[in-house]
């Protein structure tokens, strides 16, 4: 009996204990090494709806990369999930900007070189029957296939309910 009072004491003050919570995962930087090569993104820049996000990679190994064609973008929610987005390559519709839709060319990244991608879309309400998008996080990978990198844009991307964005290609920077 003294034995079962000592079980049902123990299991008393076990379930009075609060669970613990799960660890949040580590807040993604703006800044994204890996071993070869380095994303950051530049700052959202807006003006009447139209936003712009520059995204920088820097090879950062000690020997020559090839890079071609488009950074690989998938935009996160909150709980980084992915949002459903259109993402196409050029302006994809959302403004005429020059120099946006160049085709990618084959760049050989030597050392401590860097190449410039920028990422398009409108900040547009068209649709009262539809909640504004807003996602939270960037999954960017230098072209597809590549390692993944999941970075934080301050702002977020604000599309309202336009779910469409544009990606220009990588392209060396201009003098």
């Amino acid at each position: 009996m003294r034995h079962l009072l000592i079980l049902t004491a123990l299991l008393a003050l076990t379930a009075c204990g609060r669970p613990q919570p799960l660890p949040m995962p580590p807040p993604p930087s703006t800044t994204t090494p890996t071993p070869d090569l380095t994303i950051r993104l530049g700052t959202v820049d807006g003006a009447m709806g139209l936003r712009t996000l520059g995204i920088q990679l820097t090879n950062e190994t000690t020997t020559p990369t090839q890079i071609n064609g488009y950074p690989d973008i998938r935009v996160l929610d909150d709980t980084f999930h992915p949002l459903p987005l259109t993402i196409g390559h050029g302006t994809n519709g959302v403004a005429t900007i020059d120099d946006f839709d160049t085709p990618p060319q084959p760049i050989t990244l030597h050392p401590g070189d860097t190449v410039h991608a920028a990422l398009l879309w409108r900040n547009l309400v068209t649709q009262t029957d539809r909640k504004a998008t807003l996602g939270t996080y960037l999954d960017i990978a230098p072209t597809p296939g590549a390692k993944r990198h999941i970075t934080q844009p301050q702002g977020g991307i604000d599309l309202g309910n336009t779910t469409t964005l544009g990606v220009s290609a990588w392209a060396k920077p201009t003098p």
